[in-house]
């Protein structure tokens, strides 16, 4: 029997069944699969979670049978992690096996076939192509010619490829863990993070630009960053917006900030946001609350902002509140 408040995304359930037929129905009416096999289905059990964010999805599935689905074409790109078990995608007439040692990708535009083993788990991160070209583009400084294909594996024990993953478990952590809802700027920060983290995990035609030098802008890039985020620090700091009010590519930004500061950009800003929350728990006002405070200073989890509180200023954020109001 799977646990379904302990599986990811348990907050955003789309569908528990343990009918065959009704998996099919769901399967066709909700994500238009063309159809579904089923073998071994004593006692089964099948269970999809699913988040829409603004440019991306997340979406967790189970199944304790053996599994054949055939896919339509999808306007969205499949990043498909294994959470337990395995699994294979084929398009094309190419497999790629979805496991702990390899991730798997299938493009928007191609039908596809997946076979997923009695007991797979998998975590699916959905991606608009438009979305990773307007990140690329951000990164390079400039829209690269030609399209923008990737390979269809993962190699899961990358650097790269670790970071991506730690990255969606966080997101989907976050998500499940809210008191109440990420703040805006929170979640697109978070799935701009994502984005730019597939893109750097995955072989493409681009992926020789992104690991190139490039380089070092002038000075004044870093202290104009700095006051855009002090300007604008409520708001979602993304790397778009980052690279328009620069004029530079995003990897310059970094690299910039890395030389001449030893910290990034979004180091910043959490410190900037920090000082802000700090002002805002020696307010004095008798309805501030660390949860209040966090959110509002656009920290995704209270406990994290505790943790980062504690660090910059030597005492928890309860602390400051409790001295405050003595």
């Amino acid at each position: 029997m799977l646990n379904a408040v302990t599986d990811p995304l348990h907050r955003f359930p789309v569908f528990r069944t343990s009918d065959p037929e009704e998996l099919r129905e769901l399967g066709s009416t909700l994500f238009g699969a063309a159809g579904i096999d089923l073998k071994n289905t004593d006692g089964f059990e099948a269970r999809v979670n699913l988040i829409r964010l603004q440019e991306t999805g997340l979406a967790f599935g189970a199944t304790t049978a053996d599994l054949v689905i055939d896919n339509f074409a999808t306007d969205f790109i499949r990043l498909q992690i294994a959470h337990r078990g395995r699994a294979a995608t084929t398009v094309a007439g190419r497999t790629t096996d979805i496991n702990e040692h390899q991730f798997a990708i299938a493009p928007a535009g191609s039908r596809s076939l997946m076979v997923c083993e009695a007991g797979h788990e998998r975590l699916t991160l959905r991606l608009s192509e438009q979305a990773l070209l307007q990140r690329m583009t951000a990164l390079l400084g400039a829209k690269p010619k030609g399209e923008l294909t990737f390979q269809s594996a993962i190699a899961a024990g990358g650097p790269h490829a670790q970071g991506l993953a730690d990255l969606i478990r966080f997101l989907a952590q976050q998500l499940d863990s809210a008191v109440c809802p990420l703040p805006v700027a929170v979640c697109r920060e978070l799935e701009q993070a994502v984005q730019i983290a597939f893109l750097y995990a995955a072989r493409h035609a681009f992926s020789h630009l992104l690991e190139s030098q490039e380089s070092m802008p002038a000075p004044w890039v870093v202290r104009r960053i700095e006051e855009f985020i002090e300007a604008n620090w409520q708001q979602p700091l993304t790397i778009d917006r980052l690279a328009a009010e620069a004029g530079v590519s995003t990897r310059a930004i970094f690299r910039a900030f890395e030389r001449s500061r030893g910290y990034s950009p979004m180091a910043f800003a959490k410190a900037i946001r920090l000082k802000r929350a700090r002002e805002i728990l020696t307010s004095g006002d008798p309805r501030v609350s660390v949860t209040a405070a966090a959110f509002k200073s656009n920290f995704a989890s209270p406990s994290r902002f505790a943790k980062d509180y504690r660090e910059a200023f030597g005492e928890l954020p309860s602390e400051t509140i409790l001295r405050t109001r003595q």
